[in-house]
């Protein structure tokens, strides 16, 4: 499982019709959500905002919305890496170099925001597939889940 943390303004003003948008936060949360931009629906996902919730509502999707409140944005986001135990699990997802040199420092991946966003973040898997192709998120999922088990084989002298 990975875990989203994703910089909301960030990331809205490098999408022009969602920077442009009435309503920018729920188009960015919208914009996530229909592109399957985080992947499986096991990841974790995190989308962190600069500054008071807007009076209308912006819905979920079913990830976690936080605003800064008075605190910087990026103060919020590396205090929310800090708290997951498992820092290979984190992607934090902003153009911000500085808060992407600290999450790294952290243990955190970091993705630009290009990257995120990118439609060929689908790689082809190698191999007999039929084609079918598996996200990032997928790929990692399954590369820590054999590490477990080639691991977990080697310590068993019984197999």
């Amino acid at each position: 499982m990975l875990r989203f943390i994703i910089d909301g303004y960030n990331l809205v003003h490098q999408i022009s019709r969602i920077k442009k948008s009435a309503n920018p936060c729920h188009q960015l949360l919208f914009y996530i959500y229909k592109n399957k931009l985080t992947g499986s629906k096991n990841n974790r996902v995190l989308v962190i905002f600069d500054g008071r919730q807007p009076p209308y509502d912006i819905g979920d999707f079913g990830y976690k919305i936080l605003f800064s409140q008075g605190q910087s944005g990026d103060s919020l986001i590396l205090s929310e890496v800090k708290k997951v135990k498992n820092k290979k699990e984190v992607l934090v997802v902003s153009d911000d170099r500085d808060l992407g040199y600290k999450a790294k420092m952290l243990g955190a991946g970091v993705w630009r925001i290009e990257k995120f966003i990118k439609k060929e973040k689908k790689i082809q898997k190698a191999g007999n597939n039929g084609g079918k192709e598996i996200r990032y998120s997928d790929q990692r999922e399954i590369t820590e889940e054999l590490r477990r088990i080639w691991l977990d084989k080697e310590l068993d002298p019984g197999c």
